[in-house]
């Protein structure tokens, strides 16, 4: 599961299983569809913080949570400011669990300097949502 993520065998299957709860979107103006490329920021970002998002095992328990963050990114890929947090669903425990995972993930993985500086307009401003937990595809 999600919270094994440095353990054994299951390492495979928890990122896979993380990549797919794990979801993100650039904010900003809806744009026409493009080419894959445009989706390069995307994909970094998703990656970078994958790395990092570790769940204690006891809070898988806590009900579905959707959490969300929000933050701001300067030219460098650094974090400017504190990146806000919303979570919804499941306990308060859990909330508060995941929602701290969550932002420690994203602390822990900035700056992504991997971010191509030319298209720093589609990547300034993002919003993360993780969906730890879900059972359902």
């Amino acid at each position: 599961m999600l919270a094994n993520l440095s353990h054994g065998n299951k390492h495979l299957a928890a990122a896979a299983m993380l990549a797919a709860a794990l979801g993100f979107a650039l904010a900003g103006p809806a744009q026409p569809a493009r080419a894959a490329t445009s989706d390069e920021p995307a994909v970094a970002i998703r990656e970078a913080v994958a790395a990092h998002f570790n769940i204690p095992p006891d809070l898988l328990q806590g009900g579905k949570v959707l959490i969300t963050v929000h933050m701001n990114l300067d030219r460098t890929g650094a974090i400017v400011g504190s990146p806000a947090v919303a979570a919804t669903g499941g306990t308060e425990a859990a909330r508060k669990g995941f929602s701290a995972a969550a932002l420690r993930a994203v602390v822990v993985a900035s700056p992504f300097t991997m971010l191509p500086k030319d298209k720093y307009e589609s990547w300034k401003e993002v919003v993360l949502r993780f969906e730890p937990g879900d059972p359902t595809p």
